[in-house]
């Protein structure tokens, strides 16, 4: 995709001097191509990969750039910048717009003003800062920081979302003055007026769906993969398309075999990983070309270093090894399928997070102990953090996030599934498609209208726990259904098996166990999120020497039994979400010495 930075400012000369200023920081990673647009008191600058899809467009009625593909409805397929023009440009029009697909959009008429938008669960990175006469809005914070306007300043109630959740909080970022645009909305900056957020889709929760039977439900959504997928990717190109061997990037492997997409599965790991084993054999019984990636644990701090630098965090911190996959995207086609958020919208069960045993009721208060369990309880919080400095934020935080949750619906499995979208899936899973936009460009059918209306009219028995999507892959693709499934662990049993395969775990059985105790950890994610692994343990090391910058924040006691020096290894019992809190604290070392 695109690092870009649109600027309006009635003061040419500053909007020019700050311009030329950042434009050669743009290309965040290596061999991106640059772009450059002016109309009016607007300038957009942007670096995005040689093949990204980018369209603009100036005359008389305005300007407009489009990165990405937007898709409009059932028969318009991807638009071009004039189209989105014209949708946006009508304010009854522009509240009636509904587009899919991964893309950031701008609109600018010197009638009208700035309007800025993107995805429909807002994954596209989209931040904006303003002034009494100008406004920034950028994929990035980051270059805010070089205005000769800006002052760079921490924000307590960003950090205290983050250090909650892993992720951005009500728009809230690390830097005081900087938002980044809430989902479903659009940034309208009117002449001579302020910007503002303005709601334009809203998650589409109903009961349409209740009466039907689950067989109903489940061909629906067999006629939703075979539209949609058609939709998104009309052209007969290559798609490159990432398969890992788990659920739902194995149902998207079978609709694209039924589609003949030319595809070339990739496939992150070792060859010794039981998410590689898993995924090789679909790829050979869909008869897809596949190659493997390993990222190599030695590049861990310069993908951290791009991540903290370009993210700030907004994100969390688990992911940064991603940074590392876009030069192997570029060797394949130039669009990328991802699965990723697909069981969020369509199968979760993150729906449970509500749901207590002990009471039988489903509340925010369970969702949220599910929720912070990725970052510090408020407790900890409240102990860490300088009262000075924070006040009452931590409390002030849970309950806009028990506002926000119970404002969705009046059902709670439906607040449970928006909020989920909202926060955990559009910062943490979703912002992989940023970063692999830089190689190949994503194409996301969980940013689908379809999907999204088709689960948020079901019953919470239907998507809770992955019924109709695993129905929808034993009737439709029963031969995917007997191959081992990857759950990173060491649970590998087919959704359906065959009796070979029983019988040959039955003579397997006692040799597997001793194996699992002996043998190097074959769990990817376990592998790759290890806080004690040598990738991470270079990432300590590089975020040490920053340990003391976080003092005027923090007690320092505390931060230290949370987060121990490199050198002392850190017991978890879930190595995965017990070490999301910890990585937090790591990036905030190597974002303050940029910032603070």
């Amino acid at each position: 995709m695109a690092n870009f930075l649109v600027a309006v400012d009635a003061d040419l000369e500053r909007r020019e001097s700050f311009i030329n200023l950042i434009q050669s920081e743009l290309a965040l990673v290596d061999g991106l191509v640059p772009g450059d647009f002016s109309y009016g008191e607007m300038r957009a600058v942007w670096a995005a990969e040689s093949r990204a899809p980018v369209s603009q467009v100036a005359d008389d009625a305005g300007a407009a750039l489009l990165w990405g593909d937007a898709v409009g409805g059932e028969d318009s397929g991807r638009i071009d910048a004039t189209t989105l023009r014209s949708m946006w440009g009508d304010s009854d029009r522009r509240d009636s717009t509904v587009l899919n697909g991964f893309f950031a959009g701008v609109v600018y008429q010197p009638e009208i003003g700035l309007i800025v938008g993107g995805d429909l669960l807002g994954v596209f990175p989209l931040y904006y800062y303003s002034g009494p006469d100008f406004l920034l809005v950028g994929s990035s914070p980051e270059l805010f920081s070089r205005h000769p306007a800006f002052t760079s300043e921490l924000n307590p109630a960003g950090l205290v979302g983050i250090l909650l959740t892993m992720h951005c909080i009500d728009g809230q970022t690390l830097l005081k003055s900087v938002k980044r645009l809430a989902a479903g909305h659009l940034l309208i900056k009117p002449p001579e007026s302020q910007a503002t957020e303005h709601l334009q889709y809203r998650l589409p929760v109903s009961t349409k769906y209740f009466s039907l039977p689950f067989s109903a439900h489940v061909d629906m959504l067999d006629d939703l993969f075979n539209r949609q997928l058609g939709r998104q990717m009309p052209d007969k190109e290559e798609y490159s398309f990432l398969l890992s061997g788990g659920l739902d990037s194995r149902l998207l492997a079978g609709y694209l075999e039924k589609n003949n997409t030319k595809t070339v599965a990739l496939t992150l790991g070792v060859p010794e990983d039981i998410e590689m084993q898993c995924a090789v054999g679909v790829a050979r019984s869909l008869k897809f070309r596949h190659c493997g990636i390993d990222i190599p644990f030695s590049e861990y701090p310069e993908y951290a270093e791009t991540q903290v630098k370009w993210e700030h965090l907004t994100n969390g911190f688990n992911n940064c090894m991603e940074w590392g996959l876009y030069p192997h995207l570029r060797k394949n086609g130039r669009r990328v399928v991802m699965g990723h958020m697909l069981d969020a919208v369509i199968g979760t069960r993150y729906i449970n997070w509500a749901y207590s045993v002990e009471t039988g009721c489903m509340s925010f208060d369970n969702f949220f102990t599910h929720a912070n369990s990725w970052g510090y309880s408020p407790d900890v919080l409240k102990k860490l953090l300088r009262r000075e400095v924070f006040g009452e934020l931590v409390d002030e935080t849970v309950e806009r996030l028990r506002s926000v949750y119970e404002g969705y619906s009046d059902l709670e499995s439906q607040r449970a599934w928006c909020f989920n979208l909202h926060h955990r899936q559009r910062f943490h899973v979703g912002s992989s498609a940023w970063a692999c936009s830089f190689g190949a460009w994503p194409v996301v059918p969980a940013l689908d209208d379809g999907f999204l209306s088709w689960a948020g009219g079901m019953p919470a028995a239907t998507i809770a726990e992955r019924r109709a999507q695993i129905e929808l892959l034993c009737e439709r693709f029963p031969q995917l259904a007997a191959l081992p499934l990857d759950r990173n662990s060491y649970h590998t049993r087919p959704l359906r098996p065959r009796l070979r395969y029983l019988l040959g775990q039955a003579l397997r059985k006692p040799l597997s166990s001793f194996r699992r105790q002996t043998a190097d950890e074959k769990r990817f994610y376990v592998r790759v999120f290890d806080v004690n692994g040598s990738g991470w343990q270079s990432i300590r090391h590089q975020a040490e020497e920053n340990r003391e910058q976080l003092e005027s924040f923090f007690n320092m006691d505390i931060l230290n039994q949370l987060l121990p020096g490199p050198a002392a290894p850190i017991h978890l019992k879930n190595e995965i979400i017990d070490s999301s809190g910890l990585k937090s604290l790591l990036g905030l070392m190597l974002w303050s010495k940029r910032h603070l």
